[in-house]
């Protein structure tokens, strides 16, 4: 007799196995979603500027690499200037627009690479008619003769990396980051950036190891560059006195103060524009790297093309040097006769 609980199986017949099936969602697109104003608030810029951007770098990027769901060029920028401007993790960027996770990481990373490309066309250091104008331009702000750039370093944050030098990443603050050089134009733009060097290394030593600075070395810049304290006094970078005593030196360090400022503003309205700086860039080192010099190559743009700055939000500490470095007695030398000359009277 046959148990109640025993199921002959062979006289079952067996349904095919059918998987569900795959809902393909609608992809929203911001630049039809969002009025004028939720747009700027969103992308800390206008939706014509974000439009010739788009045209900008569509020949760049191909949608085939997606395979059954390709994603347009148009969104791909999107998608990038929507983590750029707001430093939100991928997840959220990603349920803005319809994407997942990982492929929003894939397009953040190929867009920023397309971006980097357009390096040359958008942070330059000005030629020899453009080194006059700066002269000018500078003197009406700061009172200050011969500027034609001024240097600062920048500490954005990055996470723990996980390879053996990953303490060499950490900063005199405690925390991980990526120490970007950078020279700014009177008009609050990159004329040059370097974005390779981990937190722990001296601002002074990143610009002795540039191009910049060989480029100085060997006479090919005729004017001046102003940097802090951090950095060696030469005769063609000058720093304040940390003691000032005579009043052409007090009148020197306070031209030099107002001058130098234009880069920190400069910081400012970046970190303001781009809150990924601000936020931990959760990439690997290089990786980071190429977003932070993407982000400078848009806020030129940006700059040129008219779009305003945003409302600085908070302003960063002032990042003062850790040592004063050596200066020899000829870069002392130059920053006396210089101050004596210009501002003795």
């Amino acid at each position: 007799r046959t148990s109640p609980y025993i199921v002959d199986f062979k006289a079952q017949a067996v349904a095919p196995f059918r998987p569900d099936r795959r809902v393909v969602m609608d992809r929203s697109n911001p630049l039809n979603d969002f009025d004028e104003i939720n747009f700027r608030d969103r992308f800390r810029m206008y939706k014509a500027t974000a439009a010739d951007i788009i045209s900008l770098l569509e020949t760049r990027l191909s949608s085939d690499s997606f395979r059954g769901m390709p994603i347009p060029p148009s969104l791909q920028v999107l998608i990038t200037l929507r983590f750029l401007a707001c430093g939100t993790f991928h997840r959220e960027t990603g349920d803005l627009c319809g994407v997942s996770e990982p492929t929003v990481c894939k397009i953040v990373h190929k867009v920023c690479k397309a971006i980097c490309e357009l390096k040359d066309d958008y942070i330059k250091f000005p030629d020899a008619a453009g080194q006059a104008n700066y002269k000018v331009e500078f003197f009406e702000y700061g009172n200050f003769p011969g500027v034609i750039g001024c240097i600062d370093g920048c500490h954005i944050p990055i996470k723990c990396p996980s390879t053996a030098d990953s303490e060499e990443y950490r900063n005199r603050k405690n925390w991980f980051s990526i120490n970007v050089q950078s020279v700014c134009t009177p008009t609050m733009q990159f004329s040059n950036i370097v974005a390779r060097w981990k937190g722990a290394t001296h601002d002074s030593r990143i610009f002795q190891n540039s191009c910049l600075y060989a480029q100085f070395e060997g006479g090919q810049h005729s004017g001046i560059i102003l940097g802090d304290s951090g950095y060696a006094q030469t005769n063609f970078l000058f720093t304040p006195y940390l003691h000032a005593v005579t009043p052409e030196q007090q009148r020197y360090n306070q031209a030099h103060i107002r001058t130098r400022g234009t880069v920190e503003r400069m910081f400012g309205v970046w970190k303001s524009r781009f809150q990924c700086l601000r936020n931990t860039l959760r990439f690997e080192p290089r990786r980071c790297c190429i977003v932070i010099i993407a982000t400078a190559v848009l806020h030129n743009y940006l700059k040129q093309h008219g779009c305003p700055d945003p409302q600085m939000e908070h302003r960063d500490e002032p990042d003062l040097p850790m040592v004063e470095p050596d200066n020899d007695r000829y870069g002392l030398a130059c920053r006396d006769a210089f101050a004596w000359r210009h501002f003795s009277q």
